[in-house]
């Protein structure tokens, strides 16, 4: 698998186990599975001007960016990726066809032009 589609992935597979044990830490710790239901849902976004400037933010305003963060990294990740369209390979026929018109006759009566033509196309269809 190459290297920059692992990364990410375990990035992302770190980052939700992480969130997890957080979790499952608070639970333990607050003795209440429902705990996340007591956080400022409402007003979380009042504490993003204090996140800008550094200042003081609630616990509640952390968890509810994690979780945000991590559910749209997630959607970006999960989100299928366009696929690239390989163009056919221009054969001898194809590169004589594209030649200017006032120079088409002088292609096809010499073969060794039409031959340097279709080199010169195949070297720039590399670039």
């Amino acid at each position: 698998m190459n290297l920059r589609i692992r990364l990410p992935a375990t990035l992302l597979a770190i980052n939700w186990v992480l969130f997890v044990l957080a979790f499952a830490w608070t639970c333990k710790v607050q003795e209440n599975l429902l705990w996340w239901l007591r956080l400022d849902w409402a007003g979380w976004l009042r504490d993003l001007p204090e996140l800008m400037q550094l200042g003081s933010m609630s616990a509640s305003t952390v968890w509810i960016l994690w979780l945000c963060l991590t559910l749209l990294l997630t959607a970006a990740w999960l989100m299928p990726t366009a696929k690239a369209v390989v163009a056919p390979k221009p054969d001898a026929s194809d590169a004589a066809r594209r030649v200017a018109p006032s120079i088409a006759p002088m292609v096809d009566a010499d073969p060794v032009l039409k031959e340097k033509l279709l080199r010169l196309h195949q070297s720039l269809e590399k670039l």
